[in-house]
This record gives C-alpha cells, sequence and structure tokens, in this order.
C-alpha cells in the first residue's frame, strides 16, 4: 500500500490513530491471540505503533517487537512517543514489499490495515513469509463500518451506498466477513477466528468516536463528494450522519473480525 493510495492520509493522522487506540482493548486482542513474553512480533501497518507499545509492554525484555509503516511522519511521530522502549523499533516499508528477512517473527500482526489495500492476497502472501516456520498470522479488520445503524432513513441507506460505491477500491467497510475465506485461500493453517463487538453505540456517542468520525469525513472529502451532486449535498449527509450518532434512540454498531493461522511454507 503506496502513501497515495491511503484514504486516511492527511498531517492529522497521527493524532487520529494515538486517539483511537485504547491500551485495554489491545491486551485483550492480544491475549485472545496468544501472544506471549519473549515473542518476536511485527506490527505491518503499525502507524504510530500504539499498538506495538502495548506489545512490547507484554513480551518483555526476552521480545522484541518492530513496528512497520509507509510514512515516515507517522514513525517520526512514534519513536518519540516509544523513547525509552529498548525491545521497540520502527522500520518504514511498504506492505507489498516488505524489506525484512524472511522466516523472522514468532507472530505478525495487522489491525485495521486490509480495509484500505487494493491487493490483499499480495499483502497477506508477503505477511506469511515474514513469519516463522508454524508461526503465526494474524489480521483484524471490521465489518459494517460506518453501515450498521437503527432506525436508518431510506435516504441516508441510498447515501452510504453510492459513499461505498466510490470509495471502492481504496476502503472496503466489509472486509472483516472476507478475511477467513481470504486465509483459506492462501494455503494458511490452523485457521482460528474471533469476532467481538467495536464500534456500540446505544444512543449517543462518545466524545471521542464523535471526533474519529468527524475527522474521517474531512479527510476523504476530495474523494467521497463524488457521490454526491454537490458540496453542500455532502456537507449536508455528513451532518445528518453525524445527528444519526448523536440520537438517543439509533443503535449503531460494526464488528470486528480477527482470523489468525499459520502460512504456508
Amino acid at each position: 500500500m503506496s502513501k497515495h493510495e491511503y484514504l486516511m492520509e492527511s498531517g492529522d493522522e497521527a493524532t487520529r490513530l494515538e486517539n483511537k487506540t485504547v491500551e485495554a482493548q489491545t491486551v485483550q486482542h492480544m491475549e485472545l491471540v496468544g501472544l506471549r513474553e519473549g515473542m518476536t512480533v511485527l506490527d505491518a501497518g503499525a502507524g504510530t505503533g500504539a499498538v506495538a507499545r502495548t506489545m512490547a509492554r507484554l513480551v518483555g525484555a526476552t521480545g522484541s517487537v518492530v513496528a512497520l509503516d509507509q510514512s515516515e511522519e507517522r514513525l517520526r511521530h512514534g519513536r518519540a512517543l516509544a523513547k525509552g522502549i529498548e525491545n521497540l523499533s520502527f522500520v518504514q516499508g511498504d506492505l507489498k514489499n516488505v524489506a525484512l528477512p524472511s522466516n523472522q517473527f514468532d507472530m505478525v500482526w495487522s489491525r485495521f490495515v486490509f480495509e484500505y489495500l487494493k491487493q490483499p492476497e499480495l499483502v497477506l502472501k508477503q505477511l506469511g513469509e515474514l513469519a516463522k516456520p508454524n508461526g503465526r498470522v494474524v489480521v483484524g479488520d471490521l465489518d459494517g463500518n460506518g453501515l450498521f445503524h437503527f432506525p436508518i432513513s431510506a435516504q441516508m441507506s441510498q447515501q452510504l451506498e453510492a459513499l461505498q460505491s466510490v470509495l471502492e477500491g481504496v476502503f472496503d467497510p466489509l472486509v472483516g466477513r472476507k478475511l477467513y475465506t481470504l486465509f483459506r485461500r492462501s494455503g494458511f493453517t490452523d485457521i482460528r477466528t474471533h469476532v467481538l463487538p467495536y464500534h456500540v453505540y446505544a444512543g449517543e456517542a462518545n466524545r471521542e468516536g464523535l471526533e474519529n468520525w468527524e475527522q474521517k469525513f474531512a479527510t476523504i472529502r476530495t474523494v467521497a463528494m463524488g457521490a454526491f451532486p454537490s458540496e453542500r449535498a455532502y456537507d449536508h449527509f455528513v451532518q445528518e450522519f453525524m445527528g444519526m450518532l448523536r440520537d438517543p434512540d439509533v443503535f449503531t454498531y460494526s464488528i470486528l473480525i480477527i482470523v489468525e493461522g499459520t502460512p504456508p511454507k
């Protein structure tokens, strides 16, 4: 995934990634997939390393973590935040052509990355090659990102469908449900799946959630306006969507699907 392909690219992306990463949630996910002390781990598509910092703490001094991202700006931000964490290093690179030795990691982790990939099969193959024999590749992503609300107006449903169509190829809000089949068709074995709630707003979304969505809509504006007849129409859609997230009568949710497997060697 090259920098220009990343839909969320903006000068504020490092801050957004830090703000949306909840350490307790990350620990839960790590425990679920068996991260242990002493492991060597790659966080593929690490952003600022918010998850990698937690990983480094969990694997301890006998383990090590590499945070890989395409953005030098985000890695620079991450290095500053990780100052003093000796078992965490940062590497810049493209997930389609990772310049790291093969068969190096006990676990290769990638969360909230595959939704943006044009060639997920190629990236999964690359990640598999980085894992040790009998190592694990773990990919987590959302199903229904921004799509599942009740009640929802017919107009909003139509607009979300049009937006989904315009974003095809740069963002897949339903990628979570596709991961198991992707692992199967890529030759992975001992595949395990975990299904967890992610965005769950029973009534008004929390402040962090609202700020995250507002920033998303601002960042994707240039691309997303292709689904609307005018800038004013897009702005009205965003206003209505944010109003839906603030409505005490609306239930909004998405699902996090985590798939792990042993790559073919």
